[in-house]
């Protein structure tokens, strides 16, 4: 009765039963259906096309494991074949845990496999070949080079900010000649990381950030949780989780792919109905439009970005994020893209250039400046003051412990973003007096806000400014890199200087002492934009 079982366990799912390359164990549910399926799926395709899945979602659903259980069986049960296990970086490879360091105890020399640290690679008795490897950088694309490959594992795929690694490893996927050898290209992840929304979009299922319409998932999806782990202290790696922020802890134990936690300075729900670029935008006459530029010059993908935001103000005062660029290029691309940028911006568009500290940052905007006025363009740059000063702070009535550097530039603009949402009704009333002020105006008569206008751009740009000033980067958090924050302060702090037609007409600027301040309209405070120019007559933020 169990040799019948096992051969039809084996006539299901080949290459499990009898396979001493699974580590010793035997798939849980989910893990099997994702090993028969992947198998059936790859072997009914169509001879050279690829299978694609994704395994994952919660935090210790056994991701691991079912990969290296496709590595194991693929090696079984095609002698010779060739697989490859990707990390973005070695360090995550290797740590305990993880994918190497697991491999290593599955795949050891009494079973007759061989490993090479020198090629990253483990040798099997029948010849097939499993690599180890990692890949966050495209020069990485030459240790694939020539390779080829039946089984890519990608693990961590939200950990890859762009499919580009993932697209060139697929490239490297074919079969022998004459052979009917499955091609297959698996990757497992938890939500959450730099590339969550491509993955989602890809296995999961998203939106477009333009129309709004659901994307359907392209490939399968196999969800894994906690509970479907058997192997694991489901109670104690739960409690590990509860330090998390909500969002993060109920993308790891419930793989949420939705959960996010809202923005403490920008939220996507401030910025209001996404306006059309067709059909909204303002006439050059009734507005000042400025693209500010946060500078950085390295192509490594750990670096800072180059990020253009461009933003308009209406003479009535409501403010609009047109567009966003960004992109890791050295010096000299860098410039050459940005000139190109503001070409196609148009004359009527100042672009401003922050001038970094020291004479580097001064040298970097003199060249940059003379390019863009040789191509036409319109170009004032200035040093952002990085603090506020207390009597500054005091009069804008923040305290002054939270307005420094990137964070203190932040406040006035997360303000104005956060006052427009109340003015136009959108939130539960406040109490505020000018509580849906501009309730079911048009755009054009709304008085306050920053609006953002729909494009490619514009889930890339929420992504990034909705975790400001921290971000998650596995469980940890650290500062998040403010590269699009930091050019959208520059674009407003040049907006509320230079304002379309003045101040607003039948408003009276009165000086407010701090306590007053709480009660007063925002644009009725104190205009202190008089005391940030130079000596040069450059403006200052």
């Amino acid at each position: 009765m169990a040799d019948t079982a096992a051969e039809a366990l084996d006539a299901i799912c080949p290459g499990i039963v009898g396979n001493p390359w699974l580590g010793g164990h035997w798939p849980h549910p989910q893990q099997y259906d994702f090993l028969q399926r992947s198998l059936e799926g790859s072997i009914s395709l169509d001879p050279d096309d690829v299978y694609e899945a994704l395994f994952g979602g919660a935090a210790g659903g056994g991701k691991s494991d079912a990969v290296l259980m496709a590595a194991g069986q693929m090696a079984w049960l095609y002698p010779g074949s060739s697989s490859v296990l990707i990390r973005r970086t070695m360090p995550e490879l290797t740590k305990p845990g993880a994918l190497l360091n697991r491999a290593l105890k599955w795949w050891t020399e009494d079973l007759g496999i061989k490993w090479s640290e020198k090629r990253g690679m483990f040798a099997f008795p029948n010849g097939s070949q499993v690599q180890v490897g990692y890949h966050h950088h495209p020069k990485h694309d030459a240790q694939y080079q020539g390779g080829e490959y039946q089984l890519v594992i990608f693990d961590e795929l939200t950990y890859f900010p762009t499919n580009e690694a993932w697209l060139h490893l697929r490239s490297r996927m074919r079969r022998p000649e004459g052979s009917a050898w499955p091609l297959r290209l698996l990757s497992t992840s938890n939500p959450g990381g730099p590339g969550h929304v491509w993955v989602k979009n890809r296995f999961v299922g998203g939106s477009d950030p333009i129309t709004g319409e659901a994307i359907a998932p392209a490939y399968p999806y196999f969800p894994s949780r906690l509970d479907d782990n058997p192997s694991l202290d489901r109670r104690a790696y739960a409690r590990t989780l509860e330090h998390l922020l909500p969002a993060r802890r109920d993308q790891l134990l419930h793989g949420d792919w939705d959960a996010k936690d809202p923005g403490d300075y920008f939220r996507a729900e401030w910025f209001g109905p996404l306006l059309d670029p067709d059909k909204d935008k303002w006439p050059a006459g009734d507005c000042i439009r400025v693209r500010s530029w946060d500078l950085a010059a390295s192509e490594k993908e750990s670096a800072s970005e180059t990020a253009g935001v461009l933003m308009a103000r209406h003479s009535r005062g409501v403010r609009a994020v047109e567009h966003c660029i960004s992109f890791r290029l050295t010096p000299g691309a860098r410039d050459g893209r940005i000139v190109q940028v503001a070409q196609a911006d148009g004359p009527t568009v100042v672009q401003y250039l922050e001038v970094e500290p020291g004479s580097g940052g001064i040298a970097q905007v003199l060249g940059l400046e003379e390019k863009l006025k040789a191509a036409g363009c319109r170009v004032v740059y200035a040093r952002p003051k990085m603090e506020m000063s207390r009597s500054e702070a005091e009069r804008l009535a923040v305290n002054p412990e939270h307005a420094k550097g990137k964070v203190g530039r932040a406040i006035p603009v997360s303000t104005c973003l956060y006052r427009g949402h109340v003015q136009r009704g959108e939130c539960p009333d406040t109490g505020d007096p000018w509580w849906g002020v501009d309730r079911g105006k048009a755009t054009t008569s709304q008085s306050d806000g920053i609006r953002l206008f729909a494009g490619a751009w514009t889930q890339a740009y929420l992504d990034d400014m909705e975790p400001f000033p921290v971000m998650l980067e596995g469980n940890s958090q650290k500062i998040v890199r403010a590269d699009k924050t930091d050019a959208t302060t520059g674009a407003w702090s040049y907006t509320e200087a230079h304002k379309p037609g003045g101040n607003r007409a039948g408003r009276e600027i009165k000086p407010h002492t701090p306590a007053e301040l709480q009660n007063v309209h925002p644009a009725d405070r104190p205009d202190v934009s008089s005391k940030s120019r130079d000596r040069g007559g450059h403006w200052r933020p």
